[in-house]
């Protein structure tokens, strides 16, 4: 079960048995009880929820703090028909809005009936969550909708996707049963203009040679409903005006008439593949308000690519009336193939196999589809790929061996078929091929390792072993495991008993077929893993002797593989890899070139958006650090000082051995994947080899320090911004009494790349602070990192030149209190803004502590200058007026503000106005 099923699972438990008064009253439950419960990371938790919210399937009650509920208790318990909210302030107002509830309805048709057809789509919540988004806006915009443009690639689904939006506004009203959908495609009339526009608006008799009655057009067919235009990009300029005169003012002439006016209401959807910009005219782009994007196949998550393929399969099912059993290999060669773009192109391959699969098992009742069955381009493009292996350990996570698509069946069900079948069938097909003995067996190691490896990372049910094979092969194969357990000086576990029971019962059940697989291979398998053959042995004398059976050399050779792959997962550690940088997908990047290059191993990324708070990235970081640890410990490589600082507290978090690196680069990424993969270093080697690189990098980079050190600022310039940023430095560098070795120069971006390398001539070049990152490995804190970052902290660790581990001793915030300053000189004139400044400081951290937040140095200047400029204006009793109503997030945090506000500012004998609080609290709460 996925994480997000359990996470719902468990919010349906803890609700399923509520009274009504218990819901009223509790209101839900908080993302923290929940990851309790649960002992999961607690950011985790909040993102499934979220995701549960806009699937549904789960109410938001925007309490402080906000808590969950599931969408079906609530129905239930408070007795409501359906939910048309599901984020709401509470449960009161959610009953209210319910009961005065008037919904859309033109047509006078039943709103939201069935289904919604948009979650039919193949990733709903996933590539077309934004398009089904503006798709749902646009159709509900009163009064009669929004016009759209579909843009994309050929073959992504444009149509299909037109269809969806229609059969949507029918399941919420909009449009009525009986109103027509019409579809046209441009470019069938492209090279006769004016029958274009006779078919689209229709012609009077006589209009144009054998215009011999009057014909209605598509705009008069599709009154009252929706009208798309395929390809319209090959619409006529004056075909064009025409169109938003139409949809400017509703009327329109049929070719061929000059006098009368005809109206229609129709709702016009576009779709093109060129960019609309550059192949239609302005004035029509502006009557379509709405532009719509679809993503091409290769833009799609691989786990879409594969529910799409599954679509396509067990549509052919359907045609052919067949069941399909279908080879993992089969998906990998489709999901790999690169030299096709859309979901068109994909249900064509996917026809194309079936097809000759079905001519192999005219026959047969059940059509097995093997790669030999794939068009020929596709099957050589599988056999040349160098990642096919990389590519079947990603699809391993969605599919098993064989995937069975049953006819008259929605669902895909998995058929599990047993290791003999697996290497039979890949070893026939690769001899076929004319693969060498020595690739087939790579092949079959790899597969035979895969089949293990998804076996034993997937959970132990409760259902008991002996329902699947006889007792006395189960507890046979447990004095198997002591055996193995004794001779090899590993520790197995329970997924061995499970695993070697059904081997062993697939055995038996395959009778007396001997086929001597991979004979050539026999001697170098016993070479290679003497120490698994020898029990491999053993286990073939105790099977004969407890079952009086034959048992062939080729099962020993079998038992062999066996034993060697899940001897290498139990002993095969690495150092884990844990790049963390910030950005929207900075770290995934680099990691996915390494793995790309290099292949999978024990890597993770984690991106970090600028606004995700300190304690929320220690969260997420120390969820992955217990993921990737193996008990070799882990490598954090970093992109700034900030996260590098975190070690010390992580350390003592997860209790796991850590070593960090800042300034992480694609370059070093690869580097340590190529080290762990490789050569068998252990972190304190990984680290210190990295560490010595980089340190050579920078000697090249860089001339030897011959006298004081220095600190760039850099703007455009090389003023204004610089010498603010020169300023707020050097207040950093006096708080660290360093100030008279360091010396600090502006430096302007233009003149940078010459001045740079003759300053490093005569002083060591520690940091460069500012708007443009340098050309040479010099620490850089941008200037957002200063102002709104943890860049303060990070250049303060420069200067100081601690340890990464040490935990950094919290001080004044130097750049917020140089940035309110200024402000508040210029500003206030009865109060000091100095001592202002200071005392607000100190309530900030107070008011943290109590809230258990982490301000960004943003947050923190403008709650600064708010309540300063408020403290101002009680001064001269001109107090602010609070027009809204409070919401409960303000009424909760309004006494914890209060309290820490007045406990800070004691000194200045100022009371503020309930009204000010408030515009406090929602400054506090960045409203």
């Amino acid at each position: 079960m996925k994480r997000i099923e359990r996470v719902y699972q468990q919010l349906l438990q803890i609700w399923q048995s509520a009274s009504r008064n218990t819901l009223l009253q509790e209101q839900g439950t908080t993302t923290a009880k929940l990851a309790d419960l649960m002992n999961l990371a607690r950011p985790n938790v909040s993102a499934d929820l979220n995701r549960l919210v806009r699937s549904e399937k789960v109410l938001k009650v925007k309490s402080f703090p906000i808590k969950y509920l599931p969408s079906q208790v609530v129905i239930s318990v408070l007795k409501l028909e359906k939910l048309n909210y599901f984020e709401v302030d509470s449960l009161t107002e959610l009953v209210n809005k319910q009961q005065n509830v008037t919904p859309l309805i033109k047509n006078q048709a039943v709103a939201v009936k069935g289904k919604n057809p948009l979650t039919e789509m193949i990733g709903y919540q996933g590539s077309l969550r934004k398009a089904a988004s503006q798709a749902k806006a646009a159709i509900m915009y009163p009064p009669h909708g929004l016009h759209m443009m579909l843009v994309g690639q050929t073959g992504v689904g444009k149509t299909y996707f037109a269809n969806k939006i229609f059969s949507y506004a029918q399941y919420r009203g909009v449009f009525s049963d009986d109103i027509p959908f019409i579809s046209f495609n441009c470019a069938d009339y492209y090279h006769n203009p004016q029958l274009l526009l006779a078919t689209l608006f229709g012609h009077a008799k006589g209009a144009f040679t054998g215009a011999d009655q009057d014909q209605p057009g598509l705009v008069e067919q599709a009154d009252g409903g929706i009208l798309l235009l395929d390809e319209v990009h090959r619409l006529p300029p004056e075909g064009q005006e025409m169109l938003f005169y139409f949809i400017d003012n509703g009327v329109f002439k049929r070719l061929g008439e000059s006098q009368k006016n005809r109206r229609a209401n129709v709702l016009i959807i576009c779709a093109t593949t060129e960019d609309p910009h550059s192949t239609l005219l302005k004035t029509f782009l502006r009557r379509i308000p709405m532009t719509i994007e679809i993503p091409p196949l290769n833009e799609r998550p691989l786990s879409e690519k594969i529910e799409l393929a599954k679509f396509l399969f067990q549509q052919e099912a359907k045609r052919i009336k067949k069941n399909l059993n279908v080879r993992i290999d089969v998906f990998t060669a489709l999901m790999t193939a690169d030299n096709y773009g859309n979901v068109g192109e994909l249900k064509s391959q996917v026809q194309l196999t079936c097809a000759q699969a079905f001519l192999n098992s005219i026959d047969a009742t059940e059509v097995t589809i093997e790669l030999n069955d794939l068009p020929e381009d596709l099957r050589k493009h599988w056999l040349s790929n160098p990642a096919k292996t990389r590519h079947q350990v990603e699809l391993s996570r969605y599919l098993d061996t064989n995937t069975l698509f049953e006819v008259g069946k929605k669902t895909v069900t998995v058929e599990k078929d047993n290791i003999y079948e697996l290497i039979e069938n890949k070893v026939h097909h690769l001899k076929r091929q004319g693969v060498s003995n020595e690739n087939i067996h790579q092949y079959i190691m790899t597969d035979l390792h895969l089949h293990i490896k998804r076996f034993f990372r997937q959970p132990l049910t409760n259902v008991k072993l002996n329902k699947f094979v006889d007792q006395k092969i189960s507890s046979f194969v447990v004095q198997l495991k002591q055996i193995a357990e004794k001779q090899l000086h590993v520790q197995l576990d329970q997924r061995f008993v499970y695993y070697l029971s059904m081997h062993i019962d697939a055995f038996f059940k395959r009778g007396n077929q001997t086929e001597l697989l991979l004979k050539n291979e026999v001697e170098k398998i016993k070479k290679t893993h003497a120490a698994e053959y020898q029990v491999a042995l053993i286990f073939q004398k105790e099977i004969i002797t407890t079952f009086a059976v034959k048992v062939p050399d080729i099962e020993v050779i079998y038992l062999t593989m066996l034993l060697s792959s899940i001897r290498s997962l139990s002993e095969k550690k690495q150092v884990g890899v844990l790049v963390v940088a910030h950005g929207t997908s900075t770290a995934s990047s680099m990691v996915k070139v390494a793995t790309d290059l290099l292949g999978n191993g024990n890597i993770a990324a984690l991106d970090m958006p600028l606004t995700v708070s300190p304690n929320e990235i220690l969260q997420q970081m120390a969820t992955m650090l217990e993921k990737l640890d193996q008990g070799k410990g882990v490598l954090l490589l970093v992109d700034m000082g900030s996260l590098a600082m975190m070690t010390h507290r992580l350390q003592k978090k997860t209790g796991i051995k850590l070593r960090v690196l800042s300034n992480v680069t694609t370059a070093i990424v690869l580097d340590v994947l190529r080290k762990i993969s490789y050569v068998d270093m252990d972190l304190d080697s990984i680290y210190t080899s990295i560490q010595q690189d980089l340190a050579q990098l920078v000697t090249n980079k860089i001339a030897a320090p011959k006298g004081s050190k220095m600190i760039l600022s850099i703007c455009m310039s090389g003023s204004g911004t610089a010498q603010k940023l020169k300023k707020i430095v050097m207040r950093i560098i006096q708080q660290s009494q360093q100030a008279e070795k360091i010396q600090v120069k502006t430096v302007s971006v233009l003149k940078m790349t010459e001045l740079i390398p003759k300053l490093a001539e005569e002083y060591e070049i520690i940091a460069a602070v500012g708007t443009k990152r340098p050309s040479t490995a010099i620490p850089y804190i941008s200037l957002e990192e200063l102002i709104a970052g943890n860049g303060e902290q990070r250049l303060m660790s420069i200067i100081m030149q601690r340890p990464e581990n040490e935990q950094l001793v919290e001080e004044q915030n130097v750049v917020v209190s140089s940035m309110c300053e200024d402000v508040l000189k210029k500003h206030l004139i009865y109060l000091n803004p100095f001592i202002v400044c200071k005392l607000l400081q100190n309530w900030l951290q107070q008011l943290q502590l109590q809230l258990g937040s982490d301000f960004s140095n943003s947050q923190q200047i403008k709650c600064i200058v708010h309540t300063a400029f408020a403290l101002e204006r009680c001064l001269r009793q001109k107090s602010l007026q609070y027009q809204e109503e409070p919401t409960i997030e303000v009424q909760h945090t309004l006494p914890v503000v209060q309290q820490t506000l007045n406990a800070s500012i004691v000194s200045l004998k100022i009371e503020l106005s309930k009204d000010e609080l408030y515009l406090i609290t929602e400054c506090v709460l960045n409203y």
